[in-house]
């Protein structure tokens, strides 16, 4: 009796870590594809890394869908393994049906690329099958390892000069490629006029938007160019976030509080 409980539990844990590591499978898969996409930009890879979307469509929608279409094909054993492809082919695809409700060359496209991830994702239960290695670096190593990186900082600043004040920032620069804060106390109620200009003189890439202690963007309505409001909500410091993508030039914010 005893031996057979340690064979169940055996199986199940066998079980739990081939889902897990067919899911850092599918999502190093498209950290790979990010980091190459950027250029090898670290900031903007872990920028990437760092949203919720991808690590809950391989860890939660993905091994759902898995462990459903396992249970069919227990279900019915005489379910060929064309069948089950097509399974997994039809849950990738029908995620971005889910989400935007409706059919256009959007949900099409992201369907595609939800259906070939499906065929990643089956791909790496395979691997984990056959090759005991890959289960534990996928589900364990390589997830830890992309989580360690989410903390660090790849602000890249060259020749930053800043003055600071009251109601105001100004920063210049010959290379920025990033994101840099400029922390405000404020109170429930308070209105804030804000203003932010940007000098671009390389034609890199650059943004600007706010965030809470929460670390959720804040809503701003636009008054006029280079100019917005927005109303406190909760009592905190607030985070002007300026962003710059290889950009050289400079900055100036302005607030006026109400």
């Amino acid at each position: 009796m005893v031996s057979i409980n340690k064979q169940g539990t055996f199986k199940l844990l066998s079980y739990v870590t081939t889902k897990l590591a067919a899911a850092g499978f599918l999502l190093s898969v498209f950290f790979t594809f990010l980091l190459v996409a950027s250029d090898f930009d670290m900031y903007e890879f872990v920028e990437s890394i760092s949203e919720w979307f991808l690590w809950a469509v391989c860890f939660g929608y993905a091994i759902f869908c898995s462990v459903v279409i396992d249970l069919v094909t227990y279900k019915f054993p005489r379910i060929s393994h064309k069948v089950k492809i097509a399974l997994y082919l039809i849950a990738g695809f029908s995620l971005f049906l889910v989400i935007s409700l409706e059919v256009n060359i959007f949900t099409i496209i992201a369907g595609t690329v939800g259906a070939i991830s499906a065929l990643v994702y089956y791909f790496g239960t395979y691997l984990s099958d056959k090759i005991k290695p890959f289960r534990y670096i996928f589900a364990f190593i390589l997830p830890i390892v992309f989580l360690v990186f989410i903390p660090f900082d790849f602000t890249e600043k060259e020749q930053w000069h800043e003055v600071k004040k009251e109601n105001s920032y100004e920063a210049t620069f010959e290379h920025f490629n990033g994101e840099h804060e400029v922390s405000i106390p404020l109170k429930a109620g308070q209105q804030v006029i804000l203003s932010h200009q940007f000098q671009n003189t390389n034609g890199g890439g650059h943004g600007f938007r706010i965030k809470n202690e929460e670390n959720k963007l804040v809503g701003i309505t636009e008054l006029g160019e280079y100019k917005w409001k927005f109303e406190v909500q909760e009592t905190g410091v607030y985070r002007f976030v300026v962003t710059g993508d290889d950009v050289k030039g400079g900055f100036q914010l302005s607030w006026e509080i109400q």
